[in-house]
């Protein structure tokens, strides 16, 4: 585990969570609430009470804690007192008093958060790993590999004291809900929940390492405020109370820990459309079964967690691409749900604060993390899209002769936009199309209707229009990478009318050169777009886009691969065939060693230049290091349009970083992805400097070595300033994190490793 404290901001939210379930601890943005949140797209609604007092938990002086409350007193009992209050809940202290910013520490790592202040460290420790495949899996293993809970230190050192001290952890809800918890949770244990949906339950141990242990004993409280739950004598406990917590005193010369798990159990169904409840109810009984067991655990868990933090420790990276994998695995995390739906397990990934369920282009980026730890969750997700939410449509060939239509630059927080009029006008013809996949299953634990997506709507032609050819590149590009990864021949057999189908119906919308040409039918008046929804011109429109004809390459590059594997040399031939043909087009539209982000000359994106157009040579890269290529990296690139591309993609990426304008380099340094656009999404980033480190080799050049250097410090800023609130934030707008928040996809970030 590092033993180096930040160096930089400190003051920033990070999710603590397990895997699958939906659920985050939330902590370190002061003055603001945060807590255990529960299948929400951002941080609980609960003030965080993590402190000591100079005594014991009667004496009349300050709890100091670290800052993760709003402030003053909470007013929620102001319901149910008047003038005629009692003493205790008329004359409530203040609940704290915040350490100064200069008493605070924190060391932060990939599966560790240690805050210090004075003689009080708090750490939450969030191991991960492989989730374990239930066909295969015995009930320990799943019960072990799907604990819905993290476990918590919170240490008090009060070996040099002459008095007591008293440590607490204290949850001040905005709802009504809470309570002791007054289950069996093992001996000197003490817990408390909200309702039956998550809780708190703590043990104390005497660390000190000196003389005889003694066996400490947790005490519980529940009122209006953390101090006056500890204070009071007589009824520590008042059920009507908003802010339950746990406390406990630590005699001079000694050194005690509380082991705190901190947890959640929805029970029975919490899905709609596809009826699905937490897979993790299959094994465990109720919430104290959660947190019982996590208690029992916490050791097992506490070594894990540093064994990972000492394990990124030791990599070959900055300390700033350290943090950005660290945050960015936090936040993965706290978006991952395993259901089970129909007796069967059903993967999600929900997209950060929008929470819309398995977003096929998150998926397709979020895939080499998954396939390095749990392969069989991505064939999970790639067969529920074939069954659930795949579709054919049709494809419009344009009649006029009218120019293309720029509608883009959308917030997607908002509304959609109006329908665009001259390219709702736009008179066409009808071809087929073929066999595609939804944008996503649905939003907010409501599945949406068979072949649709929560998403996507006609008649637009910017943010919640259709992506039919992304997402037909997306399903193929993660079927590729799940077969380098495991070579499951067996499920590529059972889908080789997929493969088949997704072929044609790359072909049918590729026309003359090979790649999106047209808009899908589901579009009605509108037209496609791609991921970079709320961008502009430069990256939003899919037609004749350089990041679509790159990403088209690799598609057609992996269905070669798969196609191969099936035995079917003709489908290979054809595969390839497109692949170079694809590539000799987007290496024709060099000028002066820059590709233009459209490539259409009257498009305003022809002026624009844009680092996402490398993005699709992540995935070809990944073959070769599997060895599913079966050829080095060099070979991909062998023929001489496609020799002529990776030329032509290098030295784009090289003038645009090395640019004297800086027009593709924020002012802080920070990446900008697009020449003529302020928005910027950290998940790409991550994939674009993966490519230009390992594809390219550009590190190696001391001018782009030193632009990267100034982007990962910028990028780090990014999230511990503009994003504090908001835990990891993927779209940043002139380094501020305005959309894309609580985010999964910066995960991308983990390729570093490599």
């Amino acid at each position: 585990m590092t033993t180096r404290p930040m160096n930089g901001p400190i003051t920033f939210n990070a999710q603590h969570s397990p895997m699958g379930a939906f659920m985050s601890f939330t902590c370190g943005n002061p003055g603001t609430r945060g807590g255990i949140g529960l299948q929400i797209g951002q941080p609980g609604d609960q003030e965080v009470f993590i402190g000591v007092i100079d005594g014991d938990r009667y004496a009349d002086v300050p709890l100091k804690c670290l800052p993760f409350y709003i402030g003053a007193a909470s007013t929620a009992m102001e319901a149910f007192t008047a003038e005629s209050a009692g003493p205790s809940e008329a004359n409530v202290r203040p609940d704290a008093l915040p350490f100064a910013a200069n008493e605070i520490k924190r060391f932060y790592s990939w599966a560790t958060d240690t805050w210090t202040a004075g003689d009080l460290s708090f750490t939450v420790y969030t191991p991960f790993g492989a989730i374990p495949d239930p066909a295969k899996a015995s009930e320990k293993e799943m019960r072990d590999g799907l604990r819905p809970a993290v476990v918590a230190h919170l240490v008090i050192d009060n070996s040099k004291g002459k008095k007591p001290k008293t440590g607490i952890f204290a949850l001040n809800h905005a709802r009504t809900g809470p309570r002791m918890l007054t289950d069996d949770l093992g001996k000197n244990r003490v817990g408390f929940a909200f309702r039956r949906e998550a809780g708190v339950a703590a043990e104390v141990v005497d660390i000190t390492g000196s003389g005889k242990a003694d066996k400490p004993e947790a005490f519980g409280f529940m009122r209006w405020s953390a101090t006056d739950g500890i204070r009071e004598k007589y009824n520590p406990v008042h059920l009507l109370g908003s802010c339950p917590g746990i406390g406990f005193e630590v005699p001079a010369g000694k050194i005690y820990a509380m082991v705190l798990a901190i947890g959640s159990y929805l029970e029975a169904p919490v899905t709609t459309g596809l009826s699905g409840k937490y897979l993790y109810t299959r094994y465990y009984t109720d919430l104290t079964d959660v947190l019982a067991s996590t208690l029992d655990a916490a050791g097992k868990l506490v070594k894990a967690a540093e064994k990972l933090s000492a394990k990124l420790e030791t990599a070959p990276l900055s300390d700033d691409q350290k943090f950005l994998i660290s945050h960015a695995t936090h936040s993965y995390y706290g978006s991952t749900q395993l259901l089970e739906i129909a007796k069967k397990p059903f993967w999600v990934v929900n997209e950060g604060e929008y929470c819309m369920m398995n977003t096929l282009d998150l998926s397709v980026d979020h895939v080499f993390w998954e396939l390095d730890r749990n392969p069989w969750v991505v064939k999970n997700l790639l067969d529920n899209f074939v069954a659930q939410y795949s579709y054919t449509d049709e494809i419009k060939v344009y009649t006029d002769a009218a120019g293309p239509v720029h509608s883009f630059d959308h917030d997607p927080s908002q509304p959609p936009p109006p329908p665009d009029a001259a390219q709702l006008s736009r008179p066409y013809d009808k071809k087929p199309g073929g066999i595609s996949f939804c944008h996503d299953m649905g939003a907010h634990n409501n599945f949406a209707p068979k072949g649709r997506s929560s998403y996507e709507l006609a008649n637009l032609t910017s943010t919640f229009s259709y992506m039919t050819v992304e997402q037909l590149c997306n399903w193929t590009l993660t079927a590729g990478c799940y077969m380098a990864k495991t070579r499951d021949t067996a499920w590529l057999k059972k889908t080789k009318k997929v493969v088949a189908a997704v072929l044609e119906s790359m072909i049918n919308r590729g026309g003359e050169v090979g790649f999106a040409q047209y808009d899908s039918t589901k579009t009605a008046g509108g037209q496609e777009i791609t991921t970079y929804d709320s961008l502009d011109h430069s990256l939003a429109q899919t037609r004749n886009n350089v990041y679509m004809a790159v990403k088209s390459w690799a598609a057609y590059r992996t269905l070669a691969l798969l196609f191969r594997d099936l035995g079917d040399k003709k489908a290979v031939a054809k595969s390839l065939e497109l692949a170079e043909k694809v590539a000799g087009v987007v290496a024709d539209q060099a000028v002066d060693g820059v590709l233009p982000a459209i490539f259409e000359k009257d498009n305003p994106g022809y002026a624009s230049r844009i680092l996402p157009a490398t993005e699709g040579c992540a995935y070809p890269l990944y073959y070769v290091k599997t060895g599913y290529a079966g050829v080095k990296l060099d070979k991909v690139f062998a023929s001489p349009s496609e020799k002529r591309m990776y030329d032509a993609l290098k030295e784009h990426t090289r003038k645009l970083l090395t640019d004297p304008e800086k027009r593709n380099v924020f002012a802080d340094g920070g990446i900008k992805l697009s020449s003529t656009s302020n928005n910027s999404w950290m998940s790409k980033i991550s994939i674009f400097l993966h490519v230009t480190r390992k594809v390219f080799g550009l590190d190696k050049d001391p001018a782009v070595a030193a632009v990267l250097k100034k982007a990962d410090a910028a990028h780090v800023t990014w999230q511990t300033v503009g994003s504090a609130y908001w835990a990891c934030c993927d779209q940043i707008v002139s380094g501020e994190g305005k959309a894309s928040r609580y985010y999964p996809r910066i995960i991308t970030s983990a390729l570093w490793l490599d």
